[in-house]
């Protein structure tokens, strides 16, 4: 079963490619990429084979592994998600024995770039300890179960939170951890920053790592080249049992999947009248029906929620350092941030609609009128937080004079960042989850295109902005007057980008509307 498993995981991947030409380009874009870390990486590994003493070594693979499974752990969350080509719902009709779906699911999830990165890794690691007899045979059995170990958490998260997003409450929730686990990120991180000179931190660190569900399988092998050859057999014990747990943990998360498919919530429904809802506040135009739908869709669909609370909360994580006793002056960059989050997070917003998207096509929607609809959602919640956070961070620091330029350049990132977005998604939308499936999935072959789109919509949002920043800069310095500067020119050049990016934008959604929903029938 666990063969059939993979196999299909295969087919289906080949079939999606050879459909999909920008899944394709992304896969081998992303193959490029990984082929560059591992390059830079592996030659790192070998070079601490030879590194004195060996807590050097030590050191470096249990933070880099540690660090390695934390991401597996939480990028499904706040980021592009995994690959979902073998969706558990799907196997729903079949009499397929759980523990066997289980095996075959994670099997089949090695089937990636991401995975097969890891796992070369994996086993480079392997080459580092290649000390002594004993640490050359328990490091292949640590490296795989690191990797298993791996892909195992992020299902676990991946269907934790699909599951939790299924319910009113359960959203909130999600959007509760998202925030505490940017919080925590930033406090780690400040604390980490801030004491990194002192002697013999990243060791400490090493050490409480090598003793986590983090860093278990990594350091298990360094104790066997050190010696310590009982600590080293017992922290691969814990790390197998590590694994184990986290299998069971989504043999059991699993159940829910297999069980309930249509993701139904079990919520309450209510007979009451809730009359038009957005449809009702909005303009009676084109552009006020499309913010409507919108509006309706960030407020309901689960897919949205852990956007919506890194683009509104991640800002906060900024507090973190003066809060810890670092510099005030990172509270100064939450308006910047926010504006650069809300105005790029719309650059794939068309790829939600899916084949919904036919209604825009069969009512003659325009252009103009999509692009700006769109806009809704992020720019009402910008008119309330970049004005906020800047006024938060004045009020940290006490550089009010500070404020035009700080709402400044958040106001730059925003339009310039709608501009950018109303182009990129009409030109190139990348796969998302569909409408009930894991809001934490990615369609197969999908990361690498996903990276490489985000990455160019990013980068020409911050290279658009760069005058402003150095502006901002010069006014940081003590030229109150480049603050206003600043200000004005975000209106005016903001506006600009906007215009023409809308313009732009309109124009490539109706000479592509028909090849548009094709595209998106066809990454589904």
């Amino acid at each position: 079963m666990v063969a059939l498993i993979v196999g299909l995981k295969w087919q289906l991947l080949r079939n999606g490619l050879r459909r999909s030409t920008p899944q394709l380009v992304g896969l081998i874009l992303g193959a490029l990429y990984g082929l560059s870390v591992l390059v830079v990486m592996v030659t790192g590994l070998i070079a601490l084979r030879f590194a004195v003493p060996s807590d050097v070594a030590r050191t470096a693979v249990v933070i880099g592994g540690s660090a390695l499974t934390l991401g597996w752990a939480i990028f499904p969350v706040i980021a592009y998600g995994i690959d979902e080509t073998l969706d558990p719902a799907r196997f729903a009709t079949f009499a397929v024995p759980r523990r066997d779906l289980v095996f075959g699911l994670l099997a089949s999830s090695l089937v990636s770039v991401p995975a097969a990165v890891t796992t070369i890794l994996g086993l480079a690691t392997v080459i580092t300890w290649s000390r002594s007899v004993l640490a050359l045979l328990v490091a292949p059995v640590a490296a795989a179960v690191a990797v298993l170990t791996c892909v195992a958490v992020s299902r676990v998260t991946s269907t934790a939170f699909s599951a939790m997003s299924q319910r009113r409450r359960g959203r909130e929730a999600v959007s509760v951890l998202v925030l505490l686990m940017a919080v925590g990120f930033g406090v780690v991180g400040s604390s980490i920053m801030k004491r990194l000179s002192t002697p013999g931190l990243l060791p400490h660190v090493a050490d409480v790592l090598g003793w986590t569900p983090l860093g278990l399988a990594w350091s298990a092998p360094a104790d066997i080249v050190n010696g310590a050859i009982v600590s080293g057999l017992l922290r691969l014990v814990l790390a197998v049992i590590v694994l184990g747990a986290a299998l069971l943990a989504w043999d059991s998360l699993l159940r829910n999947a297999l069980e309930n498919p249509r993701g139904t919530t079990g919520d309450r429904t209510t007979t009451r009248d809730a009359g038009l809802g957005w449809f009702g506040r909005m303009p009676a135009t084109p552009a006020g029906a499309v913010a409507a739908r919108s509006l309706t869709s960030w407020r309901r669909d689960p897919r949205y929620i852990s956007s919506v609370a890194l683009m509104l909360l991640l800002p906060l994580g900024l507090l973190l350092p003066p809060l810890s006793g670092g510099s005030k002056l990172w509270s100064l960059a939450m308006a910047p941030t926010a504006g650069f989050l809300l105005g790029w997070s719309m650059h794939n917003d068309i790829a939600y609609d899916g084949t919904a998207f036919w209604s825009h096509v069969a009512t003659g929607v325009s252009g103009r009128a999509d692009r700006l609809g769109r806009l809704a959602p992020t720019a009402m919640a910008a008119s309330a937080l970049l004005p906020g956070y800047a006024t938060l961070g004045c009020a940290i620091t006490g550089l009010w004079s500070l404020w035009p330029a700080l709402f400044g350049i958040g106001l730059g990132f925003l339009l310039t960042g709608f501009g950018v977005a109303n182009v990129m998604s009409a030109l190139q939308p990348y796969p998302v989850p569909g409408p009930g499936e894991n809001p934490f999935g990615a369609p197969p072959g999908s990361s690498a295109l996903t990276v490489a789109v985000q990455a160019v919509a990013g980068t020409a949002v911050f290279v658009l902005n760069l005058p402003l920043v150095a502006i901002g800069i010069g006014a940081l310095a003590g030229n109150v007057w480049m603050g206003w500067l600043c200000l004005a020119l975000a209106v005016v050049f903001g506006s600009v980008a906007l215009v023409l990016g809308t313009w732009w934008g309109a124009r490539i959604y109706e000479r592509r509307a028909p090849e548009l929903l094709t595209n998106l029938s066809r990454i589904r």
